[in-house]
């Protein structure tokens, strides 16, 4: 070859490489003609968005969407719709959705008090001698008539039946299961328990808090599930989850070791998608040792401890620092966590020193205000600041106005569920007044006023999972048949943006993972859901109504409803 050709071929050649070089590799997928709310200050609205390596590489317009397209990138028109960062559910009880879609439990939710009652004669019709009736899902607040055992025993005199209230704080049981228990007029109620009586002074069969165990120790061991079932519940739940756009839950069960193990062998085999973040035991979180934390590409982290100082509201197990209208002289179940605070705090503590942080279930205004006290003491304890911590209060459902302030600045987070307060609105004034509901229930913006951190979610069991649902209670302070008109006790509404933040952005924070989730950012986890209309346009009433078409975890299309 003629070497004056040859060196300009060559370093034509070297120049091209080194173009090349410097230029991006191409996307894997490019989503052009979209309306994409980042949650991303520095480009709030994109229409176009590219992955690469399961995250976000480009998000912004079609015209710099091409420089990141390349012959074999795939290229998806969404054709106008909406897109959104994935949804965070905050607190459920992701074992319990599992298991009740693979083994459909009898299901009394919300059932009004005929259709519940006829709904246990024909469970007892096909139940054997002697066999329990046991479901969960009342609510007595939509009822006339106040729970009584006279009125399971006229549906089932000789088979004890056992309701869990759909809050999960209280029992309502029939005299058989009272019988089978050992419960009379004489009985003492447990340290953080209550057996309701009646005018006579006998067992009403309402059952609250810890006196639930009374009866419920004495059912009969539902048949184990086998390794395989368990697996396939997982993956059933994980499933249903990213079909809803949730791309991560966090399990506020309390899980164990074995438990534990188990998800880790579903996401080996690929039964998990969504991406799970575990709350332990304080057992479990010893015996660990350490937190475990983004194992599987960031799928799977265990780093919180579950607790609890209180019951609920409705079942009036919340710790109060005044009596219950609706029950003189009672101020709810306090916990043995809430009743000794320097331990609780030294508790705490102890497990920040060991990389868990600690999130409490905590509902009365008492019960509140105890947790804060232990966290602040914790932080003081083991030289942790707030940024470090993270510590959790769970529910924080009523708050003293004087308390409010101390989730400043997201010192310590509120984990809130933005659809209690809507279904919880039939009785709340009932329980504690007019007042003190005015100055601290469900006190969203409050607490956002005072710079605070909400993370939402639903409490799954205890209210649908639907994320729509929870954004539509939060900016409407309305039930989905959009009563009461006004909204209920609007003056806590928060805006569209603060709610989208309260199921991306602020849980991502509460979980260490604000650098890589939370909204459609370069760099991020390529996380998102594709819905049917415009969340921040359409009228306030039909957010609830919203559906999903796509859901993205890592770049991943993981559910589509095309």
């Amino acid at each position: 070859m003629n070497n004056q050709l040859y060196l300009p071929l060559a370093a034509f050649f070297v120049l091209l490489t080194s173009l090349y070089a410097c230029q991006e590799r191409p996307a894997e997928v490019v989503y052009t003609n979209a309306q994409i709310h980042t949650l991303d200050e520095s480009i709030p609205l994109a229409s176009a968005l590219a992955i690469r390596n399961g995250k976000f590489l480009y998000v912004g317009d079609e015209e710099g969407a091409r420089q990141y397209t390349g012959r074999n990138t795939e290229v998806i028109d969404l054709q106008g719709l909406t897109v959104i960062p994935g949804l965070t559910e905050s607190h459920m009880h992701f074992d319990g959705l599992c298991r009740n879609l693979l083994l459909a439990p009898l299901d009394v939710y919300w059932l009004p008090l005929d259709e519940l009652l006829e709904t246990i004669f024909k469970a007892v019709e096909y139940a054997g001698p002697d066999e329990w009736i046991i479901a969960r899902g009342y609510n007595d607040a939509i009822w006339d008539e106040v729970p009584h055992r006279r009125l399971l025993d006229a549906v089932s005199p000789d088979n004890p039946v056992v309701l869990r209230r759909y809050c999960g704080h209280a029992h309502w049981v029939n005299s058989k299961a009272l019988e089978v228990a050992g419960i009379t007029a004489q009985t003492a109620n447990p340290d953080a328990g209550i057996i309701v009586r009646d005018q006579a002074g006998e067992a009403s069969g309402v059952l609250v808090s810890a006196a639930g165990a009374l009866v419920t120790r004495h059912i009969p061991p539902a048949p184990k599930l086998s390794y395989e079932e368990e697996l396939e519940a997982l993956r059933l739940g994980s499933d249903a989850l990213l079909a809803a756009g949730i791309t991560t839950v966090h399990d506020l069960t309390g899980t164990g070791l074995d438990d534990v193990k188990m998800r880790r062998e579903a996401y080996e085999r690929s039964y998990l998608r969504v991406r799970l973040m575990d709350a332990v035991s304080q057992t479990a979180a010893t015996k660990l040792g350490a937190p475990l934390i983004g194992l599987y590409d960031n799928h799977y982290t265990v780093r919180w401890v579950k607790e609890f100082v209180d019951g609920s509201l409705g079942g009036r197990g919340a710790a109060l620092l005044e009596p219950y209208d609706d029950m003189p002289g009672e101020l709810g179940a306090l916990r043995a966590l809430g009743q000794d605070e320097e331990a609780y705090a030294q508790m705490v503590a102890d497990l920040l020193a060991l990389g868990f942080t600690t999130r409490t279930h905590s509902i009365g205004d008492r019960g509140n205000r105890i947790t804060l006290n232990a966290f602040e003491r914790a932080m003081e304890i083991s030289g942790k600041s707030p940024q470090e911590a993270r510590l959790v209060v769970e529910h924080a459902q009523i708050l003293h106005p004087d308390d409010i302030a101390r989730f400043a600045g997201g010192n310590i987070i509120a984990s809130m569920q933005p659809v209690h307060a809507t279904e919880d609105m039939l009785f709340v004034e009932d329980r504690i007044g007019y007042e003190r509901t005015k100055q601290g229930a469900y006190a969203w913006r409050s607490i956002l006023d005072h710079d605070g951190i909400i993370a939402a979610g639903s409490d799954y069991y205890v209210s649908p999972y639907n994320p729509f649902y929870g954004l539509h209670a939060a900016v409407t302070r309305q039930n989905r048949e959009n009563n009461p008109p006004d909204g209920w006790f609007p003056g806590q509404r928060i805006t569209r943006l603060e709610a989208l933040k309260a199921y991306t952005l602020w849980p991502a924070y509460l979980e260490f993972s604000e650098d890589i989730k939370g909204s459609i950012s370069v760099g991020k986890l390529a996380d998102f859901v594709v819905i049917d209309r415009n969340y921040f346009d359409i009228p306030a009433e039909e957010i609830h109504e919203i559906k999903v078409v796509r859901t993205v975890v890592g770049g991943k299309v993981v559910f589509s409803g095309d």
